[in-house]
């Protein structure tokens, strides 16, 4: 049978029986997969090649689990995976609600096989027991699994939850997981599958597999008689099926519209557009006897009379689809102090953190300063605290406690701080009275276009995406920041953007650091806006001469509505006819002189800056308002984190990595940062590794048109590797490259690292970097080595980055001169707290921090070391400080019985406290505490935010008594019953 590579999902559809398709390679698994998942009514499994024991153990077990269903299935296998032997049994564990669990059994099970305890799951195979909680990630299991337990260990809840937020995200009365496998009996998959009744098997390409049987046998240096025996027993049961595909000429021709329209006329040919910008296409082709379907089919086909077209066809792209996998927010975890952390108090200056310690049923940070003096911090003021970021391997200055060496130095700089908060507000006033350009509000087109983009946009993403527009909607000159780890989405951001300027007939200006990254978003950019009528043109290395010339023209004349470019687009040839939005990618990356450029153009056009870790001035500048930040902090939906390793660089190591991800048809970057012995490293690897991968290589100092080409080529599969410099560290989008090695650390920088690693999973893969280690001879590499390993942790992204590299290089000039010696006596983190203070007293918008307001209560308010570990503990509490209302503090407390379990008494206290101090902050009240042994309280409020009506008013009714010598009010009950007694008397004041 021939049939077109399009058609093979819907083919398949047409049966009634259950499918097992042999395809010929793992991207038509995946564009097979994903049209089927759509359209089948049963099961959709993908076996693809693997060498990684976790993801085959995995598949083993959805395989178990698809034939036991007794439902429809296809299942969509490569030749790798056919060839492989399956255990046919695995040991099930139920959880159903109601029934009690034997805790000492599944503890027993887990630990006999090689789950890992730990505190937080993180990983597959580990498990966690919090309480009456038990979180496990099951060996079979996309997301793990969360029980509590009740009463005689009965099941009260078991729920799937999310590994980044560790929150809950779907509730089941009942499921079960495999344990284990038992892997003494293996069988192959044609026996597994020959039990499965009404079964219909197919194979794709047969010649080509062939070819890949025999490259498989001499690789692994196998008996090839079993082999070929296995192959061509599944071949006698098999219907055997060619792959075409259009023409390349065809391809050429379909992307003419003229022709399509043409081709449309024929009377014996019916045409059909399927794709994501179905209406854009109906605008296109109004009046052409064409059909439409609004789908992102991967690729078109023709069947008898009807050819169906896709972006595949029209475009010439492929065609990206959606993930599927749930996507929650990530977790994010600040810079957070531990034991043995140097800290800074805004009070006391810098002091050695102990720890926590319980006084008097509450709990206290405890803070270590010179002469053994020790400071009891209460954990509703955590907010007085950072943890002391500045000059690496410098020991910062400890005083005394209540010597006056700190607070002396403590009021100059106040002083200090309030000259510079100054400066900025007027800087800042400058910048609101500049009247920019107003663009319209989104038109039809605007929402079409962002309609066709492929993925479904992050929560965050979508965020930054209303504060761009808003921003060139008002009159105000936007200057944003966008900042986002690297492959979150930031790109979106600006094309939507540059869109809208182009709509508006005004000129768009993307300026990149380097040619490569030009080279990428001129491709992107073009592909995105191909079907509206947007000029783009690219200004770079890459151009000739006489292209540059025509270009500059087209610039000057308007005939280009969008241009990219390097520094380039800074010289002073370049003149725009009607510049409307500058967009600058990775600004730290530009130097001195084109930064000052930019700073002359800052206050007088829109401005969009996109980063994934801003140089901590930009960083410092957007945290104070000066310029306006957006941040993408959520990663694309089924985006997996990155899996890094530490491993010795020997040869067996590096051969072992490149050919697992050989193996799985996915391509490799090798990093090695040294232009001279790149083409020796290229030897050193094709020495290593099978004469069949095709190894080429990349660095600045080559010409542009090689460099593009050798991308081209790695990006569409003519190259297994790539070893580049970090050359290609910004822009690169190649979804099949999923491993990484790089080379020589410590002669890179740690923003570098980040940036080289989000090059990979990109798709829906999981994505491997190795960093091969050596015997380090500088501190700081070993120092960026320790970095990684706390990223990898905290699952912190570019801004904590951002703040580590500070840390390692030296905080230097951040602020400026006149700031360095405040910002060396605080640290970063609280000097830019104090600072965002004053300007924010300036301003009239001042609020009191939770920690201003002392409130004393007659219950236990702290949570427990029995209900949460004391690290996890540090970051909760910070947290709570930070939750502006009740509605957030009810938010966090649903959080914490869903991860930690019911609450015991003292942690509802801490809640029902900080609930507390909320409403006395709305009301003014500054000090308030319960007397001990007697239902009594004394209140004291700011004088400057009182009623007085509604006190006199409550002391006239005798209901509170005033003491003119403390200055407080006596009441005869708790703290919350004056509180909503107060709330209704200042209701009732207000209504009369």
């Amino acid at each position: 049978m021939l049939e077109y590579r399009g058609k093979i999902p819907f083919l398949l559809n047409e049966y009634d029986q259950n499918i097992v398709y042999l395809c010929s390679s793992n991207r038509n698994i995946e564009d097979y997969y994903y049209v089927l998942k759509d359209i089948y009514r049963g099961n959709v499994i993908k076996l693809e090649s693997s060498l990684y024991s976790e993801e085959l153990e995995k598949d083993n077990y959805d395989l178990l689990e698809i034939l036991n269903l007794k439902e429809r299935y296809i299942i969509l296998i490569s030749l790798e995976a056919y060839l492989r032997d399956y255990f046919i049994e695995g040991k099930k564990y139920r959880f159903k609600v109601g029934e009690s669990l034997d805790i000492k059994r599944l503890l027993s099970e887990l630990e006999s096989n090689h789950y890992e305890k730990s505190y937080l799951v993180e990983g597959r195979n580990q498990y966690s027991m919090r309480g009456d909680i038990i979180d496990i990630f099951p060996k079979d299991s996309d997301n793990p699994l969360r029980i509590e337990l009740g009463f005689d260990d009965e099941i009260e809840r078991v729920t799937y939850f999310d590994i980044e937020s560790q929150k809950s995200i779907e509730k089941k009365d009942d499921l079960y997981m495999y344990i284990n496998s038992n892997k003494e009996k293996k069988t192959d998959f044609l026996d597994l599958i020959k039990s499965q009744e009404n079964t219909k098997f197919f194979v794709e390409n047969t010649e080509l597999l062939r070819y890949k049987l025999s490259e498989i046998i001499e690789e692994k240096n196998l008996e090839e008689s079993p082999i070929l025996e296995k192959y061509e027993n599944l071949l006698k049961l098999s219907e055997h099926i060619e792959i075409k595909k259009f023409t390349n000429e065809e391809l050429r021709e379909f992307e003419n519209q003229e022709y399509v329209k043409n081709l449309g006329k024929s009377e014996n040919l019916k045409i059909k557009i399927v794709s994501e910008e179905e209406k854009r296409y109906r605008e296109i082709f109004l009046g052409e006897n064409f059909s439409f379907e609004k789908y992102p089919l991967f690729e078109g086909y023709q069947e008898g009379d009807t050819i169906v077209l896709t972006d595949r066809e029209l475009k010439g792209i492929r065609v990206k689809r959606d993930r599927k996998d749930k996507g929650m927010l990530r977790y994010k975890t600040p810079l957070e102090i531990e034991e043995g952390d140097y800290i800074i108090h805004e009070l006391y200056g810098v002091g050695l953190y102990l720890g926590i310690e319980v006084i008097d049923g509450n709990d206290y940070l405890k803070i270590k300063y010179a002469d053994e003096d020790k400071l009891f911090v209460p954990v509703e003021s955590i907010g007085r605290i950072g943890k002391y970021v500045s000059v690496s391997g410098e020991i910062p200055e400890i005083f005394k406690l209540g010597r006056k060496g700190f607070r002396k130095k403590y009021k100059k700089i106040s002083e200090e701080l309030i000259v510079f908060a100054r400066e900025i507000v007027e800087i800042q006033a400058q910048r609101d009275l500049k009247a920019g350009y107003s663009f319209a509000p989104d038109t039809i087109w605007q929402e079409e276009f962002e309609e066709s983009f492929p993925y479904r946009e992050t929560e965050s993403q979508m965020k930054a995406i209303e504060d761009v527009k808003r921003d060139m909607e008002s009159t105000r000159i936007m200057d944003r920041i966008v900042c986002g780890d690297v492959g979150f989405g930031k790109t979106e951001v600006a094309i939507r953007a540059a869109f809208k300027c182009a709509m508006e007939g005004k000129q768009v200006g993307l300026m990149v650091p380097t040619t490569v990254l030009a080279q990428q978003h001129y491709e992107r950019f073009s592909e995105r806006m191909k079907n509206y009528p947007v000029t783009i043109e690219l200004l770079s290395r890459l151009s000739t001469s006489k292209e540059q010339t025509q270009t500059l023209k087209n610039i000057k004349s308007g005939a280009v509505d969008i241009i990219i470019g390097t520094h380039r687009l800074l010289s002073k040839d370049v003149k725009f006819r009607d510049l409307g939005l500058i967009i600058i990618d990775e600004e730290q990356k530009f130097g001195v002189k084109a930064k000052e450029k930019l700073k002359k153009v800052r206050y007088s056009v829109d401005m969009l800056t996109l980063t994934a870790t801003p140089i901590p001035r930009t960083l410092n500048l957007s945290l104070l308002g000066i310029r306006d930040l957006s941040v993408i902090d959520t990663p694309p939906v089924g985006r997996k984190p990155i899996v890094t390793n530490f491993i010795e660089g020997s040869i067996p190591n590096i051969k072992d990595i490149i050919m697992k991800e050989i193996a799985r048809e996915g391509q490799v970057f090798y990093i090695y940062n040294f232009v001279k012995g790149i083409e020796k490293k290229a030897e050193e690897l094709s020495k290593m590794l099978p004469d069949y991968l095709k190894i080429g290589y990349v660095h600045g100092q080559m010409l542009p048109k090689e460099i593009k080409d050798k991308i081209k080529d790695f990006e569409n599969g003519e190259l297994d590797i790539l070893l580049a410099t970090t050359i290609i560290e910004n822009g690169i989008d190649i979804e099949n490259a999923n491993t990484m090695i790089i080379d020589r650390m410590d002669k890179l920088g740690l923003s570098q690292i980040y940036q080289l690693r989000g090059r990979i999973g990109r798709g829906n893969r999981q994505g491997y970097c190795y960093i091969l280690t050596k015997e380090y001879v500088g501190k700081k590499a070993k120092e960026r080595e320790e970095s990684i390993k706390n990223l990898e942790e905290i699952g912190g992204g570019g801004l904590q980055l951002s703040m580590e590299d500070m840390k390692i290089r030296g905080a230097g000039e951040i602020l400026g001169e006149k700031q360095h010696g405040a910002l060396e006596t605080f640290g970063y983190t609280l000097y830019m707290k104090m600072l965002q203070d004053e300007i924010a007293k300036i301003k009239g918008e001042f609020e009191e921090g939770l920690d201003d307001i002392e409130i004393k209560v007659n219950y236990p308010a702290f949570i427990p070391n029995e209900y949460i570990d004391k690290n996890e503990k540090v970051r909760v509490y910070r947290r709570i400080s930070e939750s502006r209302n009740i509605s957030e503090l009810k938010i966090l407390a649903e959080e914490l019985e869903d991860r930690f379990g019911k609450m015991p008494v003292e942690a509802q206290g801490l809640f029902k406290y900080l609930a507390l101090k909320l409403r006395a902050r709305k009301l003014g009240i500054k000090y308030a505490r319960e007397i001990k042994g007697k239902n009594q309280c004394e209140i004291r409020f700011y004088n400057e935010r009182v009623k007085f009506e509604v006190l006199l008013n409550l002391i006239q009714k005798r209901v509170v008594e005033y003491k003119k010598t403390t200055e407080t009010l006596d009441y005869n009950g708790s703290i919350e019953e004056f509180i909503n007694i107060y709330e209704g008397a200042e209701d009732e004041n207000e209504r009369v």
